[in-house]
């Protein structure tokens, strides 16, 4: 009896210390206050939200459940979707993460005011059509689940806006996805999917794309009508080609195409003009347009492990670029980098380059510069002009010797001149106290140059 008492009582104290602090959105009858409500919907407004009680607890919340905004029960080794749920008729966020559900019940339906559902890291593998009945719903994650396909009722979520599925078993999205006309973020990363539908275009409000890690072959023509996309990450599939549509997409800033089978960029792909970031390593890319100069927003641009032989020139149109990485293909001559004065870290390793262009030394920006693995004989005369470099890689080259030039690079933090045709390197970076890492070993240093070397360098590698 004395433990029944102490927990009514406990019920009540928690009642009076929710009421206190959510009376402000409700009256009497625990209905929302006039001021307060979202006009459209008729739910608590998005600016007052945040703000609302998280119930953290089902005995809390059932004290008072016409109080109950923002229900919290995630971690709680929970089996199934819990039914107390339906009792809570003003519940807008529901967060169930982390448990062990194993289904959405056809029950959802009962509830109309959801706004954002949260089932991810579950054990999830069916998904009931009602769902489609949740015309307030504007987030629903289901990542990490089991799931192997969405009813198709789910484009009754027609003011959706974000759509998270990633690390599930999805062998295809449902067609009729492309009815929700609100979306804007698109998250399908590490399933099984072997297409897009072909209407996705009809998203026209979707601003990102995670179709990483899957097994798609192709892209949609439609994807061309997506103008408001700000993020399209599509790396690790097996695209081998890609539409002429695509290059429609001229406000896109962000293309990760990476790790994919695609053997030519479409002739008019230098008409994405507002791209920033563009990954297309780890392709089999043998040539790039001459239009892709054209893109002069470019900052960050990653070509490595394909099979270019060139480098169009146009790329010195790139005056924002920072970075740039070409390693790993048959490259055998470089651009005049010179006018690309905002360029931070530079990668041309693995390829067949003998000699360096003059105007690298104007990069005077640059701070990583990687060539190692080429077929460089001689650096440029005033190569020490790049007094802000932190990182240079020069291993694997035949260069035998240094310029003078190179005693300004005091701000070297690592030097990796590794495995070429030195016989003497010179005594002016022993006073640089930033050298952390210098590697000279697999050089052509004479016994008595060798132990010199560990006496001026102590701690490099010979």
């Amino acid at each position: 009896m004395k433990r029944i008492i102490n927990t009514i009582a406990l019920c009540l104290a928690l009642a009076a210390s929710v009421q206190a602090q959510n009376d402000k959105w409700f009256d009497k009858n625990g209905k929302i206050l006039p001021q307060y409500l979202d006009e459209e919907t008729g739910l608590l407004a998005d600016e007052f939200l945040p703000d609302a009680h998280e119930f953290t607890s089902m005995e809390e919340a059932l004290a008072v459940p016409e109080r109950v905004i923002k229900l919290n029960l995630s971690n709680q080794d929970l089996t199934e979707f819990p039914p107390e749920v339906f009792m809570f008729p003003n519940i807008q966020v529901l967060d169930l993460q982390q448990n062990r559900i194993t289904e959405i019940p056809s029950r959802i339906s009962e509830l109309p005011t959801l706004q954002y559902l949260t089932l991810n890291s579950n054990e999830i593998s069916t998904v009931a059509p009602e769902i489609g009945a949740l015309k307030n719903l504007l987030m629903l994650d289901l990542e990490q689940n089991k799931i192997v396909s969405l009813p198709d009722e789910i484009s009754g979520l027609e003011n959706l806006l974000d759509l998270v599925l990633g690390e599930n078993v999805l062998e295809r999205l449902p067609q009729q996805i492309s009815g929700m006309s609100r979306l804007s973020n698109l998250a399908v990363a590490k399933n099984h999917l072997k297409a897009l539908p072909s209407d996705i275009g009809y998203l026209m409000e979707l601003q990102s794309i995670d179709i990483s890690d899957n097994e798609i072959a192709e892209l949609p023509s439609s994807m061309g009508q997506l103008q408001a996309l700000m993020i399209f990450d599509a790396h690790n599939n097996r695209i081998a080609t890609l539409p002429d549509e695509i290059c429609k997409l001229s406000q896109l800033p962000y293309l990760n195409l990476s790790n994919n089978g695609i053997k030519a960029l479409p002739k008019g792909f230098g008409k994405m003009g507002f791209l920033q970031m563009l990954d297309l390593s780890k392709n089999n890319i043998q040539t790039l347009p001459s239009s892709i100069g054209e893109m002069k927003m470019m900052q960050d641009f990653n070509v490595s492990q394909n099979k270019l032989t060139a480098v169009p020139k146009t790329i010195v149109n790139w005056t924002f670029v920072s970075n740039i990485s070409i390693a790993g293909n048959k490259i055998s001559k470089l651009p005049e980098f010179g006018m690309m004065q905002n360029l931070r870290e530079l990668y041309i390793d693995s390829n067949e380059i003998s000699t360096l262009p003059k105007s690298i030394s104007q990069l005077v920006s640059l701070e990583k510069f990687s060539a190692g693995s080429n077929k460089i004989e001689v650096l440029p005369a005033d190569f020490g002009r790049l007094e802000n470099l932190q990182s240079l890689n020069l291993s694997g080259n035949s260069i035998g010797d240094l310029p003078k030039s190179m005693q300004r690079m005091q701000q070297l933090q690592e030097l990796n001149i590794s495995r070429n045709a030195l016989t003497d390197f010179p005594p002016y970076f022993s006073g640089n106290e930033a050298l952390s890492v210098l590697d000279l070993s697999d050089n052509k240093f004479s016994e008595d140059k060798r132990n010199s070397l560990r006496s001026t360098y102590p701690k490099a590698k010979l």
